[in-house]
């Protein structure tokens, strides 16, 4: 009988006919080892993936609870106005002013949308890191979520999505940093972006735009090295989200029309638009804030945030409930109504309460806001092109995915986010079409997004204050 061969650790072992025993305690022990090998990275594996599941189931039951707080303070608002419409007079100046002053003293950081300081939280250095724990945290949480509530009680319009994601962040942000000291080593940048990708798929029911919004806008390395987490983190915060509230579209489905030499002009024309006036909100918002800054005294500040009040108030009083909230009630009524008709100055009463809403502080954000302002835009150039039904209905998702490709500069987000809200898969070409439009316009009005505007102005002062405390006394 010839001898038998076989490799075992780098060593070429020969057996003769008469080993055989032997060569089954060699292949006993190999295969032992090898077992011992797989079992051991399987379980390094799970533990490494056991924070993303925790946190992101975690993020789903939060944003369902916020959306259900948010909806309630919005729908409050709109009751407040049918009692008496002069009551928003008083309401709204309040509640502006308290959602400011709860922020300004108890968390600075939840002011505003939460995207641009999870976008700072990723270029921070190592010795800018002991700012993560006022960028994140439970105080910043509570605070977000008492000050955007309140906001929209006032009638502020702002949106829920953008906290959402700095809220998710911040989730992951907590497991990370309370993981016993025993456990294996876990990027801190992979749960954070997992954390704000995961925010935003809970928050609009839309995995893939939460992806893209990752890679898009949040990443500055290869996918390569936190795609697993990242899409672990999505699928189970848009598990439990829908587990809790049922499977949803967040805009449910509008029936749309492509056909005809005039819809394609009308998509031409809405991007151009919601490109340059999207672009245009955004760089209005910064010139404000930076007015605001230089307000030093808080008495005079308190002066302003109540004009900001009276200003959207007054919207609201002319206009009615379409100057008030998120917008996602123009969206439908637009979409899934046959009078799609809109007085032509409903998107600029959107787009300045939006920055009379948003400039001072408070907090709150824009991806709500933008879908409605782009829709009201969508609704008029229809009605101008003498559009209706399913081919209006085009132009309305054509504006909303282009005004919010000119505040964010993220046309693919945008794009998949009102793809998958309506699930109108035969027009994603032309709303990548207006997406890359809008974003082209509204690159001519402003080089960087609004994000990043914002993401710098906090990096400065982060810088600023890092600086200050490195200077011995």
């Amino acid at each position: 009988m010839p001898g038998l061969k076989f490799r075992y650790k780098r060593r070429l072992v020969r057996f003769r006919s008469n080993q055989w025993v032997q060569a089954v305690l060699y292949y006993s022990h190999y295969y032992y080892e090898k077992t011992m090998e797989t079992n051991s990275t399987l379980k390094k594996q799970f533990f490494q993936f056991l924070p993303f599941l925790f946190a992101s189931a975690l993020t789903g039951l939060v944003a369902v609870l916020y959306s259900l707080l948010f909806n309630y303070a919005e729908h409050f608002s709109f009751y407040l106005f049918g009692l008496n419409k002069y009551l928003i007079f008083l309401v709204t100046p309040a509640c502006f002013l308290f959602s400011w002053w709860v922020s300004d003293k108890y968390s600075v950081n939840s002011k505003g949308s939460g995207i641009p300081q999870v976008m700072c939280a990723m270029e921070l250095n190592n010795r800018q890191k002991p700012f993560l724990a006022k960028i994140f945290g439970f105080r910043m949480i509570i605070v977000k979520v008492l000050s955007s509530c309140v906001k929209v009680v006032g009638g502020g319009i702002l949106g829920r999505e953008g906290p959402t994601i700095q809220i998710a962040s911040s989730i992951f942000y907590l497991v990370h940093k309370y993981l016993p000291k025993w456990w294996g080593p876990i990027s801190q940048k992979n749960m954070l972006i997992a954390g704000a990708s995961s925010g935003l798929a809970a928050a609009f029911n839309t995995p893939l735009g939460g992806i893209i919004f990752a890679i898009e806008e949040l990443s500055r390395y290869h996918i390569k090295y936190y795609k697993s987490p990242l899409f672990i983190a999505v699928i189970i915060a848009g598990l439990t989200a829908q587990g809790l509230t049922g499977s949803y579209l967040y805009l449910g489905y509008p029936k749309v029309d492509v056909s005809g030499l005039k819809v394609v002009l009308a998509v031409i024309l809405v991007a151009v638009l919601c490109g340059y006036f999207g672009s245009k909100t955004g760089t209005v918002i910064l010139g404000v804030m930076r007015f605001f800054k230089r307000v030093r005294k808080r008495k005079y500040q308190a002066v302003f945030v109540v004009f900001c009040g009276l200003f959207v108030a007054t919207f609201i009083y002319l206009v009615g409930i379409d100057a008030m909230g998120s917008g996602k009630h123009i969206m439908e009524t637009r979409l899934f109504n046959e009078n799609k008709t809109v007085d032509w100055y409903l998107p600029f009463v959107r787009m300045n309460g939006l920055i009379a809403s948003f400039s001072f502080g408070g907090a709150g954000g824009v991806f709500s806001p933008s879908l409605s302002a782009g829709a009201s835009f969508g609704a008029l150039v229809a009605q101008l092109l003498e559009l209706k039904g399913q081919s209006a209905n085009m132009i309305i998702l054509i504006g909303m995915t282009a005004f919010l490709t000119g505040m964010s500069r993220a046309p693919f987000t945008s794009a998949i986010i009102v793809f998958e809200m309506t699930d109108r898969h035969s027009i994603i070409f032309y709303l990548l079409l207006g997406a890359i439009l809008a974003n082209i316009i509204g690159s001519l009005v402003d080089k960087k997004s609004f994000y990043d505007r914002l993401k710098d102005t906090y990096l400065d002062e982060v810088s600023e204050k890092t600086k200050m405390a490195a200077t011995p006394d």
